[in-house]
């Protein structure tokens, strides 16, 4: 019961924020934070709100023209609900879960889960993927990453039923279509992520004029390092205007590359120049676990559902989603 009183209260906070931010987004940001952090028990939140109260310190901070576009641009039922999933059920309640279930039965639970999508699996077993969502929410999981090379509207249902839960939706600019876009309206629990290429600005724009909330990804190899790192891809991307702006490591990216690129995220992120939010999701993911359970994991299943860690791909049938329970795999593989 308190953590259900609690979260009404952080949600009415939210939304009577986001009636005052437009007319002063610097004040009523750091009114926002300053509530969060009295709410706040989780070890991750208190941690993010306090750098976060520093950081609006700076009354130059590229942070609030992001916060005053997104309010202007976004539903802020969305802004409300995906928040309130992402800050509270997620970074308190669901990592509080976490612990105490690592605590108890000694293994690695991710604070986030990256599924990349079956089609066929999604057609002929309606009842496989919102089965996974239901043993991730039992250990704690409130936060996923859907990645779908088709018809995103399939899994908009599926969606709608956690509404509890926040979900990334990574995808290709030309995924964003009319019936798509109609659907997506009524999920509020959810963000747009678009691939970074030709067809990103369209559908930015498409995004936009629907006030949903979006944001932009590129998937990287040590090829891109320069792109990346002297800031042209960056500003490529800024006037599409997404509130988040997500780099990916390709597998095979050596892990120099991927410690450079995100000395230069963090670099860019305390920099506070820029109105985008940006972050490298393995080493940002790997960061928040650590902080969450006292360890380091990540973990997600390929379309043929197998197990993918920050260090392998495990093709074995013990650890694939297809054959076995999550909480089975999960206490049975090594991904520390």
């Amino acid at each position: 019961m308190k953590n259900d009183i609690t979260s009404v209260l952080v949600e009415s906070a939210i939304r009577r924020t986001l009636k005052n931010i437009q007319e002063s987004p610097e004040r009523a940001t750091r009114n926002l934070i300053d509530l969060g952090l009295q709410f706040s028990d989780g070890r991750f939140q208190t941690r993010l709100l306090s750098q976060a109260q520093r950081m609006l310190q700076n009354q130059d901070s590229a942070y609030y023209e992001l916060v005053k576009n997104t309010v202007e641009t976004v539903d802020h039922d969305i802004l409300a609900s995906f928040g309130l999933n992402l800050g509270y059920n997620s970074c308190t309640k669901g990592a509080r879960l976490i612990r105490e279930i690592e605590g108890e039965k000694g293994f690695n639970i991710p604070w986030a889960l990256n599924l990349m999508l079956n089609e066929e699996k999604l057609e002929k077993e309606p009842d496989f993927y919102p089965s996974v969502l239901r043993q991730g929410t039992a250990l704690g999981i409130y936060t996923y990453l859907l990645f779908l090379e088709e018809n995103p509207e399939k899994v908009l249902p599926m969606v709608k039923r956690e509404p509890d839960c926040a979900f990334i939706l990574f995808l290709r600019g030309k995924q964003v279509g009319g019936v798509f876009l109609e659907q997506m309206k009524s999920v509020k629990n959810a963000m747009v992520s678009v691939y970074a290429d030709e067809e990103m600005e369209e559908a930015c724009r498409k995004l936009r004029d629907a006030r949903l909330l979006y944001s932009a990804h590129q998937r990287y190899t040590g090829g891109d390092r320069e792109k990346i790192v002297s800031g042209q891809w960056l500003q490529s991307i800024l006037p599409c205007r997404p509130a988040f702006a997500f780099l990916r490591a390709g597998f095979d990216c050596p892990a120099q590359i991927q410690r450079e690129i995100y000395q230069y995220v963090t670099e860019v992120r305390d920099g506070q120049q820029f109105p985008v939010m940006l972050m490298d999701v393995k080493q940002d993911s790997l960061h928040i676990d650590q902080v969450i359970s006292d360890g380091e994991c990540l973990a997600g299943f390929e379309a043929d559902g197998s197990l993918r860690t920050h260090e392998s791909v495990k093709r074995d049938p013990r650890y694939n989603i297809f054959y076995r329970p999550l909480e089975e795999i999960l206490r049975g593989a090594s991904i520390r």
